[in-house]
């Protein structure tokens, strides 16, 4: 019966000690209010000795502070314009010269009139003479006795339809006499004559056509037809039907000049 004693009492004497460690443990950290780390969770126990004898207060750690997991992503922010495929295509010169303005109409009735400037200066006489084709004529003119050359002959072409413009305002011009008749094919030139002293208008001009369909459909079409603030008369210049007698005299007057 002895020898069941001895290891019952070597037991509870064991049990004893254990607890009694624990306590003195316990007693220590209680005493100075000591944060116990448990190793198992991942949790810290604040024990307070004063104030929170009964509470435990679970504070979340983490475990690799001042690293942040993902990034922060602004939805608002200004993009670059993309096509249909999503590619981002950024601007070039060639996107801006894509954007062309339109024209106005008068510049396009201006690059038209220009045009057709150019081109009645091509097939004008004083245009063959600059491009060598034909040479430069003389152009005399006698009146009341007297005898000069008249250089602006030389802007008229000497094989044309000409058309005489009579019963012309003061208000018509060169360039509304021109504007009046450009639309008709063949058109040369328009040119209304005015007193070289005064600059008045003496009421009359002359339209040049090269072939003789823009003659003919400008005298039907034109004839009484308002230019200005007045109808204009249009017939055929008589120009080139000259008097025998006056031929004679200008052919006599250029012999003593010396220009023939």
């Amino acid at each position: 019966m002895a020898d069941l004693d001895d290891p019952l009492n070597a037991f509870f004497k064991e049990i004893s000690e254990l607890e009694a460690q624990n306590a003195s443990n316990d007693a220590e950290n209680t005493d100075n209010g000591v944060v116990s780390n448990d190793k198992g969770s991942n949790t810290n126990i604040v024990l307070d000795s004063d104030a929170n004898k009964h509470y435990n207060v679970p504070i979340p750690t983490v475990e690799n502070p001042g690293q942040i997991s993902k990034s922060a992503v602004i939805s608002s922010a200004p993009q670059l314009y993309t096509d249909f495929q999503g590619v981002k295509k950024p601007l070039t010169n060639e996107t801006v010269t894509q954007l062309k303005p339109l024209a106005l109409p008068s510049d396009v009735e201006l690059i038209t009139q220009k045009k057709k400037a150019e081109e009645a200066y091509r097939n004008s006489y004083l245009g063959q003479v600059m491009r060598g084709e034909k040479k430069m004529k003389r152009f005399i003119r006698c009146a009341g006795g007297e005898k000069w050359e008249d250089p602006s002959l030389a802007e008229w072409d000497p094989n044309d339809f000409r058309i005489f413009c009579g019963d012309l305002g003061n208000e018509v011009n060169d360039d509304l006499l021109t504007r009046t008749f450009r639309d008709f094919p063949s058109f040369q030139k328009a040119k209304v004559i005015r007193d070289s002293r005064t600059g008045k208008s003496k009421g009359y001009g002359f339209v040049s056509f090269r072939k003789q369909e823009g003659f003919i459909k400008a005298m039907k079409e034109m004839d009484g037809k308002y230019v200005g603030n007045r109808p204009i008369k249009l017939r055929k210049s008589n120009w080139d039907e000259r008097n025998l007698e006056v031929v004679k005299k200008k052919k006599r007057g250029k012999a003593k000049m010396g220009l023939c």
